[in-house]
């Protein structure tokens, strides 16, 4: 129990987080179990459990997380399990899906969009042709 306070106190914000700064350019492979806040420019394959890009930031290439918050740009391909907000500065281009969106007035979406299903585990199998019977019932 103690361990846990201490561990709450400072190290909770910064533990597990990329800062891509302005002027920053990063290429590669990343994982971050926290949170990337992204004011420079990122290529490559992310994911990480929170997506926050800065006004001046621009993400490309296979991104994924948990939560985003998009002030900035973000192209190529952007899958967000959870919640996705686009803000009035922010834009999106290419492959997205999302689990519920949000979009501010002045955000600027482009590409192909899709809603991901609810359900965290992907159906097995059999359960298929009765998920996209459903899928069809509901259009």
């Amino acid at each position: 129990m103690g361990t846990g306070m201490i561990e709450n106190k400072g190290d909770k914000t910064s533990e597990g987080t990329l800062f891509v700064g302005a002027g920053v350019t990063l290429r590669g492979d990343v994982e971050v179990p926290g949170a990337a806040s992204v004011d420079g420019r990122f290529e490559g394959t992310l994911k990480a459990k929170t997506l926050i890009v800065g006004q001046t930031g621009h993400v490309s290439g296979q991104i994924s997380a948990e939560t985003a918050e998009i002030r900035g740009m973000v192209d190529d391909q952007l899958e967000v399990k959870n919640r996705l907000v686009l803000r009035a500065s922010g834009s999106i281009s290419g492959q997205i899906s999302y689990s519920k969106i949000m979009v501010e007035e002045g955000g600027s979406i482009s590409g192909t969009i899709e809603m991901m299903e609810r359900a965290k585990a992907a159906p097995a199998p059999a359960e298929e042709p009765r998920v996209l019977h459903l899928h069809q019932a509901g259009e």
